[in-house]
């Protein structure tokens, strides 16, 4: 089966729970693309950049966790 590369970013989600909370998620077109291909069992990497940062360490964490591969991700 053929590997597949998603390119694009992925965005920080916040969606309010009540007048005092938020929940924190992430999304995008193309990540998401690569999570639904991965849980497919298609081989699926990555392509995008992140910062230096406890969020970007947090989402690059998930993806991996969906079996996403993340050796592209600078």
């Amino acid at each position: 089966m053929p590997r597949v590369a998603c390119i694009g970013e992925c965005m920080l989600e916040l969606s309010g729970v009540d007048n005092r909370a938020m929940t924190l998620s992430y999304g995008g077109d193309t990540l998401n693309t690569a999570v639904y291909l991965s849980r497919l069992g298609v081989e699926t990497d990555y392509v995008t950049a992140l910062g230096n940062d406890p969020y970007s360490d947090w989402m690059l964490g998930q993806w991996q966790a969906e079996g996403v591969g993340t050796e592209l991700v600078v």
